[in-house]
């Protein structure tokens, strides 16, 4: 994730299609499987391939925002994404990403 100064709300940290499926994710509260999200995202202004969109998820869950767990179906194993109990709605996704940004940037800027 990077910051630009230039954007509002999650758009700051996430590009559009990221932010909405975060926002997806967060608001059916379920767990949700790449095809379901790749197929939300179809529906909306800012499609993305379905390689980006497991790619994402897998670094949201990596980052520890989305929990990620594995089932096997009908092709073998499918991964299964949902809130994280830490961050299980965008007030305290926003809540850790400012910590982490405030912690970052007093580490780093502590050294001058």
């Amino acid at each position: 994730m990077k910051f630009d100064l230039e954007k509002t709300e999650l758009k700051t940290v996430l590009y559009p299609w990221q932010a909405e499926l975060m926002k997806f994710i967060w608001t059916i509260n379920q767990e949700v499987d790449s095809r379901t999200a790749y197929n939300h995202l179809r529906e909306t202004e800012t499609p993305m391939s379905r390689a980006s969109v497991i790619n994402f998820l897998n670094k949201m869950a990596d980052e520890g925002f989305l929990q990620y767990s594995e089932t096997t179906s009908k092709g073998g194993h499918k991964g299964l994404y949902k809130p994280s109990a830490v961050v299980p709605d965008e007030k305290s996704f926003k809540r850790v990403l400012v910590k982490r940004i405030i912690d970052k940037a007093r580490k780093e800027l502590s050294r001058v």
